[in-house]
């Protein structure tokens, strides 16, 4: 039986993807414009979309999202890193930089020093088969300590720097100058033999579901027990938050993980509006920690944002998901309790994306991209040779050359050259002046570029919207929404904000992390 409990904290651990010290309260750092400093608290609600928002306040169902909008701004069109998963997503939230600055590259992704295949939390079976002690450590530990990389500053660490307190609740992602302990259940520790004393390095405030506890909070009555995810819900994000508004333990900027829409969205689709409802009730228990909405307003700014969208996958799970193994024969993958390098092509799955190794040196990527453009559900097939992109798609002639600078430039003032088939990457060229217009991938170019250049040499493959891709132990969520993928339907999200005239000037997460400081000069 505790063998059990033991699995089932793992995978509910994994799933929603550490510690203020036992006892401790925040002490908010001394700063001379402080006093009359408005509080920032951003929360991140992981799967938000503008369908979901207006459909919401339509119905009259969002009254706290529906106060933020009029009394702020909204806007539809922020968009993701590639790939859409909110590991990676968040890392470029916090570090203002892309895959290729902060190192995440996906939530799985293959490290060929190591021989070894990195997941953060995709499913048990996956996780198991990898070693349940090594994605464990992975998760808990070294994603923020080791693996995101130490040469990018989060906010966390400015925000010290400037001499202002911060607090992440439930994040993924939330490295600061902070040591935390993490106190794992001893039936965890003594059945999977982890280290005796764990810690990370967060904000001055770090609260993780029931691995992490705050000395505001341990005596209360809260949504953490086991069926209730141990506290990595959305109802326990709320109660934590308006817990330190009440106690006067609000830290100066607060960043709020509500990560439940996501899995009633993977099972029950993307547009599940009475599901989303339930959301805005939890914003409304933060509201309510005030004496009122105005007073919230009032003192505080408000963000309240999406991490990527989700695409609704076809009905049946045989024509929904893409079996890669099959169509990569005659070369041989792996199975996943065997060395990675044993096979000749290693598979890192992202759900709608996946990143594609080589390790036969006798085969290329021209290869693989010939086995792969059989199947009329795959989208892009992209990898970096000498400096330059290709770009491939099913259905279309040729194939795409695209290099960094050049005579092209697009909305993120981002420049390029391009040779072939521009219709590869839904975009259209104005050759008046000499602008791109991007269609159905949002900042495409830049978006592989970033996650190419992440890590190891690789190649990625996406899937066309209504299909996901299928491995050893990755989940298909047939009938119901997926995202990880390149296309807008995967990585364009909505934010609101309201509290403040100052505009966003940017809408790519990755350049939020400026604007969010901006708010302390």
């Amino acid at each position: 039986m505790r063998k059990c409990f033991v699995i089932l904290f793992v995978c509910l651990l994994f799933g929603c993807q550490q510690g203020q010290p036992e006892g401790a309260t925040l002490e908010p750092l001394s700063n001379s414009a402080n006093n009359t400093q408005k509080n920032v608290i951003v929360i991140v609600i992981d799967s938000m979309t503008q369908t979901l928002i207006e459909k919401g306040i339509e119905q009259n169902s969002l009254p706290a999202l529906s106060y933020l909008i009029q009394n702020g701004r909204v806007y539809h069109d922020l968009v993701a890193p590639f790939p859409s998963m909110s590991v990676t997503i968040e890392s470029s939230l916090i570090t203002g930089t892309s895959p290729r600055n902060h190192q995440i590259p996906g939530l799985v992704w293959y490290d060929p020093a190591g021989d070894v295949i990195v997941d953060y939390g995709s499913t048990f079976a996956k996780m198991w088969k990898l070693g349940l002690n090594d994605s464990l450590m992975n998760s808990i530990v070294h994603l923020n300590t080791n693996h995101l990389s130490p040469n990018t500053e989060t906010i966390y660490e400015a925000l010290n720097k400037k001499g202002y307190s911060s607090g992440s609740i439930n994040m993924i992602m939330y490295r600061g100058e902070t040591t935390h302990p993490i106190n794992m259940p001893n039936y965890v520790n003594n059945l999977l033999h982890l280290p005796e004393k764990l810690e990370t390095r967060g904000p001055d405030l770090l609260t993780y579901g029931q691995v992490v506890q705050p000395k505001i909070i341990q005596k209360k009555s809260l949504d953490d027990h086991l069926y209730q995810r141990f506290g990595f819900n959305d109802s326990f994000s709320a109660d934590v938050t308006a817990s330190l508004i009440k106690e006067k333990q609000q830290p100066q900027f607060l960043m709020v993980f509500f990560p439940t829409f996501d899995k009633e969205a993977h099972y029950n689709g993307p547009l599940s509006f009475e599901h989303f409802a339930k959301v805005d009730r939890h914003l409304q228990t933060i509201f309510q920690a005030y004496n009122s909405w105005d007073e919230a307003l009032e003192e505080n700014i408000f963000v309240v944002m999406g991490d990527h969208g989700q695409d609704s996958l076809k009905e049946k799970a045989e024509e929904a998901a893409i079996e890669l193994e099959p169509l990569l024969k005659p070369f041989q993958v792996a199975p996943l309790m065997d060395e990675p390098s044993s096979g000749d092509i290693v598979i890192a799955n992202n759900h709608r994306s996946a990143y594609l190794y080589k390790t036969n040196p006798n085969i290329s990527f021209h290869d693989i991209a010939g086995l792969l453009s059989e199947d009329y559900r795959i989208d892009h097939l992209a990898w970096i040779n000498d400096n330059e992109l290709l770009l491939y798609q099913k259905g279309k002639k040729d194939v795409l050359h695209v290099r960094k600078g050049g005579d092209w430039s697009d909305s993120y003032e981002q420049t390029w050259s391009i040779e072939g088939n521009e219709q590869i990457a839904g975009i259209k060229l104005n050759h008046e002046d000499a602008t791109i217009q991007y269609g159905e991938y949002p900042d495409i170019f830049h978006q592989l570029f970033e996650a190419l250049s992440s890590h190891s040499e690789s190649m990625i493959v996406t899937a066309k919207p209504g299909y996901t891709l299928k491995s050893e132990g990755a989940p298909v969520h047939n009938q119901g929404g997926e995202h990880g993928g390149l296309h807008k339907n995967d990585t364009i999200t909505s934010i609101v904000i309201a509290g403040t005239d100052k505009p966003l000037p940017e809408r790519r997460i990755q350049a939020l992390k400026e604007y969010f400081l901006s708010f302390y000069d």
